[in-house]
């Protein structure tokens, strides 16, 4: 051993020296990539949270992002294509469905298929329901399509559109995906406002994709995101989403070829007992 030794003080040095250069060199080309391309869906009611979560998952690769609102068919074509790094999330079936795409297994957001409908709603939907009366969704929603029977089905270009679908008589039913706190907040549209029937009609989780000439970023991505989800920010960045939505805004604005608005709280109205200098009231 004794003759190795000086040996090893000289190779552990040189080797600790190449460790240091090979990281600067992968951290330089990261810092000269052009930023990952990575699409989110055109209706943007939940989508902000994932966005943060995603920048910082890529910073720790030495990766920017940017995000781009697309239909979701667009963005699976672009995909396939390979003009697209990513896709932000998306449930299951699609990555079954899309073989250019790799899922980076964390989940990132579960979410629930409701229908909505015109007043008065029931408390649920039968496959029976389902199978008797015209549904919309947007194009591409394979989670919600796969619960619609073909003759059954009336395809939009956005969710919004699925709802003014609805409340233009033209369907009976539309069908989203979103989380049970978004789905309280009222629908309105044009004609009136939209119900929705509380019992959902499936769940399904959503997990973040990247295009196959990336599949090299799948392991660091799920080492990355599974320390934001052990460190609790997955959970806190959706429960801080909530509470700003639900304190902020009264419902959900459908307007054609848009995505839903998220609709103000009006502020309250002085009256002559109630000064409009006085403090207000803390909510019981």
């Amino acid at each position: 051993m004794s003759a190795l030794q000086p040996l090893m003080r000289r190779v552990w040095p040189r080797a600790a020296l190449l460790g240091v250069a090979m990281g600067a060199a992968l951290s330089a080309q990261a810092q000269d990539a052009p930023p990952v391309r990575l699409a989110t869906n055109v209706e943007r009611s939940y989508f902000p949270p994932a966005e943060a979560l995603l920048r910082k998952a890529y910073a720790s690769l030495g990766l920017q992002v940017e995000f781009a609102a697309w239909p979701l068919n667009r963005a699976q074509v672009e995909l396939t294509a390979g003009r697209l790094d990513g896709v932000a999330m998306r449930a299951e079936v699609f990555f079954t469905q899309t073989p250019a795409a790799r899922k980076v297994d964390v989940p990132l957001l579960t979410l629930q298929v409701f229908a909505f409908t015109r007043p008065p709603c029931p408390a649920a939907l039968s496959a029976d329901d389902l199978a008797r009366r015209r549904s919309a969704y947007q194009r591409g929603m394979v989670v919600a399509e796969s619960l619609i029977p073909e003759p059954m089905r009336l395809p939009a270009n956005t969710p919004s559109d699925a709802f003014m679908l609805v409340g233009l008589g033209a369907a009976d039913y539309a069908l989203t995906l979103t989380t049970p706190w978004m789905a309280e907040l009222p629908v309105l549209t044009r004609q009136g406002n939209l119900c929705r029937v509380a019992t959902p009609l499936s769940q399904t989780v959503l997990y973040h994709g990247v295009h196959e000439s990336h599949a090299a970023w799948v392991t660091p991505l799920e080492q990355a995101l599974r320390a934001l989800r052990d460190r609790g920010e997955i959970q806190q960045a959706w429960v801080a989403y909530e509470r700003e939505i639900a304190a902020q805004n009264a419902g959900l604005q459908a307007q054609p070829g848009r995505s839903l608005t998220l609709t103000p709280v009006p502020p309250p109205a002085a009256s002559a007992a109630t000064p409009a200098a006085a403090p207000a009231r803390t909510p019981q």
